[in-house]
């Protein structure tokens, strides 16, 4: 008799699971994704669909590039598939909000990391923009994702407008307060050598996930450097380092202003794209303070920083994954990956900070530790003065205690220029009173009566003698 009752007792349960998935299919809305060649764009040769563990798969090979499902628009609701990664893959991603290549969303199993309960780059999620991976400017998108290797594990993300949720094996592992692609709906696929099986997806269901940005705990610290005016990038030598006066960019470069997203990511590639050579950008910002006083600068960066303090450089460092000079947390940005002392003068102070990058994501995190003394966080702004007479100041002009030492000023579309050779020429900045800036903290002051300009550099001055 007892042997009967649990023979029944199986059979309803049996029945039970049966009913609750038939149920679970015919969910309105819900589809059920065909495992099968016509259903699915992908290279030749890189995806079978065979029989595995008792389950009909999808077998994506190593290097397969994304396998995308056909004729399917995807916008908010929920993602649902079970995986098997294969051991010797790095990740195993699914796309979604997929425009193309170029402009997409992911998230990823780092194979290797992903059974570990305390690493944290087990699973994550980042914007694709440009064709770049931006890993490396949000590594607050990562967790430990607790995976099992050579079993199915069932992953889910449930997307509501800006908001994400991501589930591995029913554990929530990931809360994602602002989707940061620049689509909210396309495609979907999948990559990384894998089997994958009970593809489902829901459109619309985001199991009451908020849609509105979820809250910024940075956003209302005002040590942030928010809002800086830009220059356009340029080409930067592999092994130079920008510290002379002709690679420092001119004051009437910074015509565009740009501003930090969430935790104060001033997100370059965003702006300016990825890039496959050395680039650099130039930001500039003011800090006024009511009297002088000291604070630490606290940095965040990727690749490489050169940082100027009214025309003094003061800090230069890299953070460079892939040559070992990786910052902590393991060459992410971070306002902890480096920081500078700023010793500010009473008034206005420039800060100028230069960033490199020809690897993944391009940007920069700026925050004063202390704002004790601060009045005052601006862009700069371009101020623009008409040289009048500007013949005054053109000619030929020679140093008092060196004869041989040489100096020509010209004319050149509205102003001065500094002519020391027929190949080396530097624009100057005209402040006013007959002052002009090079930079790197060098002046040149005019005495048009006099007939004389004197150098001033660092307290040290320099005569030279207008040749008649």
């Amino acid at each position: 008799m007892k042997k009967i009752i649990l023979i029944v007792a199986a059979l309803l349960a049996t029945l039970f699971e049966s009913y609750a998935q038939e149920k679970k299919s015919k969910i309105p809305g819900t589809q059920n994704i065909t495992l099968s060649a016509e259903k699915w764009e992908f290279q030749p040769g890189k995806v079978d669909f065979l029989e595995f563990k008792g389950r009909h798969t999808m077998k994506i090979a190593p290097a397969s590039g994304p396998i995308v499902i056909k004729d399917l628009i995807f916008t908010d609701g929920t993602i649902e598939y079970d995986v098997i990664p294969a051991k010797t893959e790095f990740a195993s991603a699914i796309y979604f909000h997929r425009k193309n290549e170029k402009e997409q969303e992911i998230v990823y199993l780092r194979v290797p990391k992903m059974t570990d309960p305390f690493a944290n780059e087990g699973i994550q999620y980042c914007p694709i923009l440009d064709g770049v991976n931006m890993w490396d400017m949000y590594p607050q998108y990562q967790s430990a994702a607790q995976a099992k290797t050579d079993e199915w594990n069932h992953i889910k993300l449930v997307i509501s407008s800006m908001q994400m949720q991501v589930f591995v094996n029913n554990t929530l592992r990931l809360t994602i307060p602002k989707l940061e692609g620049r689509e909210r709906s396309g495609s979907i696929a999948f990559d990384g050598d894998s089997y994958i099986s009970n593809i489902e997806i829901k459109p619309d269901q985001t199991e009451n996930l908020a849609q509105t940005e979820g809250a910024d705990l940075s956003r209302h610290e005002a040590n942030y450097i928010r809002n800086w005016s830009v220059a356009q990038p340029a080409l930067l030598a592999e092994g130079r380092e920008p510290t002379t006066v002709s690679d420092l960019p001119k004051d009437d470069s910074f015509v565009e202003k740009i501003a930090a997203e969430r935790y104060g990511l001033v997100n370059l590639t965003r702006r300016f794209g990825g890039s496959e050579k050395r680039r650099i950008v130039w930001l500039k910002a003011i800090i006024n303070a009511k009297e002088a006083t000291q604070t630490n600068l606290q940095l965040g960066f990727s690749d490489e920083i050169w940082v100027y303090l009214n025309d003094q450089i003061t800090y230069t460092d890299k953070n460079i994954f892939r040559q070992n000079m990786k910052k902590y947390p393991d060459g992410r940005i971070s306002v902890q990956n480096g920081s500078t002392k700023l010793k500010l003068k009473k008034g206005e102070n420039q800060l100028l900070i230069g960033v490199s990058n020809d690897f993944y994501g391009w940007g920069i995190i700026a925050r004063l530790e202390n704002l004790e003394g601060i009045a005052a966080i601006e862009p700069y702004e371009v101020k623009k003065r008409v040289i009048e007479n500007i013949e005054r100041y053109l000619g030929v002009y020679t140093a008092e205690i060196s004869p041989t030492v040489k100096l020509t000023f010209i004319q050149k579309d509205e102003k001065l220029i500094l002519q020391t050779s027929e190949q080396d020429s530097t624009p100057l900045d005209y402040i006013g009173n007959d002052l002009f800036k090079m930079g790197l903290g060098i002046e040149w002051q005019f005495k048009p009566d006099l007939k004389q300009v004197i150098r001033r550099e660092n307290g040290f001055e320099m005569k030279f003698a207008k040749e008649q």
